[in-house]
């Protein structure tokens, strides 16, 4: 009897298993609504210190993959969203924790990526801004837009409206900074 009831335990816990261990995968070309030959592009700089293992929360510290860098997108399976950079080949991925992203993963890579290319994105940027940007700087005086394509997007679980004059931006697990807007102007930066 009691072997009888162990091997309907680990039979239970097995369908139970299987039935969680789901593989979930999404088609960039539905999310993003495009061609599986259309060139994508980063929209913001992305920070990263190890290339396979990237928070989406971009936490500002290592190295970057600059805005506008060429990328193809390899998979989408179960939040984590692996692409190529083309002009090094070198691959990287993401892990998207929508907890964080307040929206579904297929939302957020219409943030993450674009088909507009590197000129497109820094147009009507003054020169000196964008080599700050290609350094992942802000300053005062700088635009929004200028902001975003530097640090990319808030992260929406700290700054829900990004309308409103102050974006939180996470430096590392523990250590954010502020970013304060007046007239759609960098007024302050508290670090």
């Amino acid at each position: 009897m009691k072997k009888l009831f162990a091997l309907f335990t680990i039979t239970a816990a097995a369908l139970i298993l299987a039935g969680c261990i789901t593989t979930k995968t999404v088609k960039y070309t539905e999310a993003l609504q495009v061609s599986e030959n259309t060139p994508l592009y980063t929209a913001y700089n992305i920070w990263y210190e190890i290339p396979w293992k990237i928070s989406s929360i971009n936490y500002h510290k290592g190295k970057i993959i600059p805005f506008g860098s060429a990328v193809k997108i390899i998979s989408i399976e179960n939040d984590v969203i692996t692409f190529k950079r083309l002009s090094n080949g070198r691959e990287y991925s993401i892990t998207y924790k929508e907890k964080y992203g307040l929206k579904p993963v297929e939302e957020f890579l219409k943030v993450l990526f674009t088909t507009k290319n590197r000129k497109e994105l820094s147009k009507g940027i003054p020169q000196d801004h964008i080599a700050k940007i290609e350094k992942g700087v802000i300053e005062k005086g700088f635009t929004r837009r200028e902001v975003e394509l530097a640090f990319g997007p808030p992260s929406p679980h700290r700054t829900p409206l990004r309308e409103g004059n102050t974006w939180i931006y996470w430096k590392s697990r523990f250590n954010t900074m502020r970013v304060i807007f007046k007239d759609d102007k960098v007024e302050d930066i508290i670090d």
